[in-house]
């Protein structure tokens, strides 16, 4: 593809991106669309799925880079961390949530509650496990109603009350901005949720990819977060 584009002069900047669920969803917007500002003849082309398949492809060489919320085993990617977030528990909107967070409940308190899990694969699922890990606690251990692999289908089980789930913060901050989901946080994983760049050590970047790399980093290197 390289060699026609350049042979009928039709070549143009496209950095080809693999990102999970977070940073698509909810960090690329904000981040092709400042970037676009000051570059706009770069175009992307984004595959989403959970880290694990965006390591994949990155390993695979079938992308340039990824944005993934979890760190692989191996030794043919480099991560760089580029942006923290934290980790908190979704509950619907009611009385009883209300009254456990006047009187600001530990995850103790919400041992017995109905949880949706997040399937393998994503970095979200493998942070709650290490947090669960820390209590003391399975998956086992907790009344699970249900397991779903879509962010936006546990997002509208919360509010509609089916139960409650430990999500990344920045993934619910709007629906918790018009109150639709309460939120509380987990002390003891507050701003450790890490995303990374990911690249292969083996695949020679492009300059203007190296140029957006640097600028996600600068991104929320200059004091933004995802929160």
């Amino acid at each position: 593809r390289q060699l026609v584009e350049e042979f009928t002069g039709a070549q143009r900047k496209l950095i080809d991106l693999s990102a999970s669920t977070i940073p698509s969803s909810y960090m690329l917007p904000e981040l092709l669309s400042e970037f676009a500002r000051s570059e706009p003849d770069i175009h992307f082309h984004v595959w989403q799925s959970d880290s694990a398949q965006a390591v994949q492809k990155v390993e695979q060489g079938l992308v340039d880079f990824g944005l993934v919320g979890q760190k692989m085993d191996g030794d043919s990617c480099e991560f760089i961390p580029f942006c923290r977030d934290s980790l908190v528990i979704a509950t619907p909107v009611s009385e009883h949530y209300l009254n456990l967070k006047d009187r600001s409940a530990s995850f103790e308190d919400f041992r017995g509650e109905p949880f949706i899990m997040r399937e393998s694969g994503s970095g979200t699922k493998k942070e709650m496990d290490l947090f669960l890990e820390k209590h003391r606690t399975s998956v086992a251990d907790l009344n699970v109603v249900a397991y779903m692999n879509d962010l936006e289908s546990i997002k509208k089980s919360i509010v509609s009350g089916l139960g409650i789930s430990i999500v990344s913060a920045c993934s619910v901050k709007d629906l918790e901005k018009t109150r639709q989901i309460l939120l509380f946080p987990l002390e003891e994983s507050a701003h450790k949720r890490i995303f990374y760049i990911v690249y292969s050590k083996h695949r020679i970047l492009k300059p203007y990819v190296r140029q957006f790399m640097k600028f996600v980093q600068r991104y929320y290197g200059a004091g933004r977060t995802a929160l």
